[in-house]
């Protein structure tokens, strides 16, 4: 048991490996572990080690080139201790807080093949306990021996980043103190002016650090910022929702979409902004370039907001108004759908309890949790590749067969979209899992069956619901799938990708789900700055997304000189989305379905329609400043509801009971749960089945059904005296009066005497009387199960030799 990996490396997904390292190490990582120069691998508890060979190929600056020609390859070790917090050393040095790309290859290595990975006791100390060698203890230029390196793996490190925000923009090397010491004397001298900071006699380092002081105090920022004039406040308000870091062309696209003046005056408005330590021009760790060997480019060099300035000015999304009470033309208001709190998990639960049960036919599967990867894959065989060289991409897999679907629409009122929404939600959170572990997609001719979680109802329905309701929502968030993409296909568009010579893809392994998972997340990000509760035009939020973010669904593609995929309307001809008109044939499609879709159903967003069908405008509900702040979701006020009312229907014959699938009926539904039979869904509502069987376990566990019964008769209030609910709770009654008039001893010892004369001198011989658990007759008793052995010595001390009867060796009389 020793070897066993522990829960938090088994646990371990692709998309935690990104999160841990950026998207840029991540990506390269991968690349080292698909080339196999990972070797010497171990692991001591949750620390895996090993060495990662380096190559001229994977290096693209001169200084990484001129790193590989003195050290061909990297011993790294990296310690997982929880889902959020790690400990890593690797002989790169790299300076980041995030995991270098050697550590993302080792985890990536883990991944593929765990079982390369040779086992080791534990050294005694962990790396956060060991003497620390950093890169100013070693000489400059001094090439690193193999000691030095093995030395460096018992080095401490500082702890991981939090867990990061939906805004994902690049990383910036330096911190804003470090930044601020770049400057040089006279721009710094001419920062402090601005802040009204006292020069005289202040070195280059005070000036740096009575700055950063300033910077810490918002209302010194918000103050600052009000003396700029409007083009430059709106350029640096842009850049802000932005994500805070932009690249010079992205920066000088903005700046004209926005129409903030003519092009020779971006950079007098630059100029002003960085002369007041609003922004800075400093290089960025790109996510997207380093992956694809542009390290070191024009790509990494850019404009920069510090966090303080984002954190003071609190910059919010500029929205148009959208009255819902005017109509159109024909007076015709539009059609509002307000989102109802909770109702997915009710949603969930009805789907959730309708596959309960439901046998997996042979040619058919149920698809896990990925174990070591958390994305989707595209399918490779199967599709033909036209004479241009390109492709339409595939369906994403795994997928849920129509049949499911088919099934649940028979019990469920919800659209086939929605099903596969909260299937993917029930699968990723492992609430409906196959019960058979031995069925695979292969047809072996073994029939499987789905189950439902035991505490499925209480996790989605109970007190604890709005806890439930984060995690999931996290967990969606964290899922990598191409859904939302591919679902653009509805709209008559079609994904199509590049292929090799071979007739394969060229998209790389997670590449798509990395651009859908970074589109939702920009989105997630702008919506967390716009208000709640007021009604917002679609069509100009979509407008200022576009003049913000054209390239927010592919961003990644500008990067390549052919892109590896993209949208088309007609065929052969692609969309730019660089283009307005282009934009709104497809980015703009995406955003509607991600608000009329998973944020609705969330109960993030209220939505209006036009009599038409398009969407008309949105609004953030309060739920929306919980579950996009990370804020306490605030309790719903319930309204009090008559018990009658969560109960629907009663069939007296068959002894069934249809509740209310709410979270208002929890207390029914509780007490439903211990006492009886779960029996799949009727009419949108669960359906309980009441048996002696169901009742008399409940009663052995412990369990008493006064609450049960209480409710029940506040519900007969409203029923005759001859109603079905009526005689099933005298039905129950009965059986509860009933319980424990027969009962049935079973691995017991009995204790025997010929009569109660023979029974009173044990008494007074013997402790028998401290070894009796229950008296059946003067003559007969039910003892301890240690009590034999004891009784046994002590009358054998006596004269006296018991008749001991085993059933083992006598048999059952």
């Amino acid at each position: 048991m020793e070897n066993v990996a522990p829960g938090i490396l088994q646990r371990l997904r692709a998309a935690d490996i990104i999160r841990m390292a950026g998207l840029s190490s991540a990506a390269l990582g991968q690349e080292y572990e698909r080339t196999g120069s990972i070797a010497n691998t171990q692991r001591s508890g949750a620390r895996l080690s090993g060495v990662v060979t380096l190559s001229h190929a994977s290096t693209s600056t001169e200084q990484e080139k001129s790193d590989a020609s003195l050290m061909r390859s990297c011993i790294v070790s990296v310690e997982l201790q929880s889902s959020t917090s790690w400990l890593t050393i690797c002989s790169c040095h790299t300076p980041s807080t995030l995991l270098c790309s050697h550590g993302a290859a080792l985890l990536y290595h883990w991944l593929a093949t765990p079982a390369l990975f040779l086992p080791v006791q534990p050294t005694g100390g962990d790396l956060s306990s060991s003497s620390h060698v950093g890169d100013a203890d070693k000489a400059p230029g001094k090439e690193m021996t193999k000691e030095d390196i093995s030395r460096e793996i018992a080095a401490p490190i500082a702890p991981s980043s939090p867990v990061v925000q939906p805004a994902r923009s690049p990383a910036v090397a330096s911190d804003l103190l470090a930044l601020l010491a770049q400057l040089s004397l006279s721009d710094l001298r001419n920062i402090a002016r601005e802040y009204e900071i006292v020069t005289t006699g202040l070195a280059k380092q005070q000036l740096a650090e009575e700055i950063f002081q300033a910077l810490q105090q918002p209302e010194t920022v918000r103050r600052l910022a009000a003396t700029l004039e409007k083009s430059q406040r709106q350029l640096l308000a842009a850049l802000t929702l932005a994500g805070g870091s932009m690249t010079d062309e992205d920066l000088r696209g903005l700046f004209e979409r926005f129409s903030l003046g003519q092009a020779n005056q971006l950079q007098k408005t630059l100029l002003a902004l960085q002369g007041r330590a609003m922004i800075f021009r400093t290089s960025l760790n790109s996510a997207l370039s380093q992956p694809m060997g542009l390290s070191g480019s024009l790509l990494d060099v850019g404009w920069f907001v510090p966090l303080e300035v984002r954190a003071a000015l609190r910059v919010s999304v500029p929205v148009t108004t959208f009255h819902v009470e005017q109509g159109d033309e024909q007076g015709r208001r539009p059609r509002l759908e307000l989102a109802e709190p909770f109702r997915l998990l009710s949603q969930l639960m009805l789907i959730a309890r309708a596959l309960d049960g439901y046998r997996l036919a042979t040619n058919e599967d149920w698809p896990r949790p990925a174990k070591g990867a958390g994305s989707s894959e595209v399918a490779r065989p199967g599709h033909p590749a036209s004479g241009d060289g390109s492709m339409a991409i595939p369906a994403p897999t795994p997928h849920f067969s129509a049949h499911i679907i088919a099934v649940i629409r028979e019990t469920v009122s919800a659209s086939p979209t929605f099903i596969r929404f909260a299937l993917r939600l029930l699968q990723l959170a492992d609430i409906v899992y196959i019960y058979n572990s031995t069925h695979n997609s292969a047809n072996d001719g073994i029939d499987a069956e789905l189950k439902v979680l035991s505490k499925a109802a209480q996790l989605l329905l109970g007190t604890d619901r709005a806890e439930g309701l984060r995690d999931l929502f996290d967990l969606w968030l964290k899922q990598s799938s191409y859904d939302d993409l591919f679902a653009l296909q509805d709209d008559g568009l079609r994904l199509r990708c590049r292929t090799t010579s071979s007739q394969q893809p060229i998209l790389r392994v997670g590449e798509l789900e990395t651009e859908n998972s970074e589109a939702r997340q920009s989105i997630l990000a702008l919506l967390a700055q716009a208000p709640t509760g007021q009604w917002m035009s679609f069509p100009a939020f979509a407008r200022f997304v576009y003049r913000l973010q054209p390239l927010f669904l592919q961003r990644r593609q500008r990067l390549f000189a052919a892109p590896h995929w993209w949208i088309e309307q007609d065929e052969g001809r692609p969309l730019r989305p660089i283009q307005l008109s282009d934009w709104f044939r497809a980015e703009a499609h995406y955003l509607t379905h991600l608000l009329t879709g998973p944020l609705h159903w969330w109960g993030i967003c209220d939505v209006a329609y036009a009599p038409d069908g398009h969407l008309l405008a949105f609004r953030l509900t309060d739920l929306a400043s919980s579950l996009l702040h990370e804020a306490p979701i605030p309790q719903q006020s319930e309204q009090p509801v008559q018990m009658f009312e969560l109960l629907r229907a009663v069939n007296e014959e068959k002894k069934e009971l249809l509740v209310t699938c709410s979270p208002v009926a929890w207390p029914l539904i509780e007490a439903l749960e211990v006492f009886a039979e779960a029996d799949g869904i009727e009419a949108d509502c669960l359906r309980y089945r009441l048996t002696p069987r169901a009742l008399g376990m409940a009663l052995n566990r412990g369990y008493r059904p006064l609450r049960l019964l209480e409710l029940l008769r506040a519900a007969m209030k409203h029923h005759t005296e001859e109603s079905a609910l009526t005689t099933l709770v005298l039905q129950l009654e009965q059986w509860i009066a009933s319980y424990g008039q027969v009962r049935i001893y079973t691995g017991v010892p009995v204790l025997e005497t010929m009569d109660a004369v023979v029974m009173r001198e044990l008494a007074a011989t013997t402790s028998v009387e401290s070894q009796i658990v229950q008296s059946i007759s003067p003559s007969l008793h039910l003892l301890k199960k240690t009590a034999v052995e004891r009784l046994t010595e002590e009358l054998k001390r006596r004269g006296q030799t018991p008749l001991l009867h085993d059933e083992e060796i006598y048999g059952s009389e």
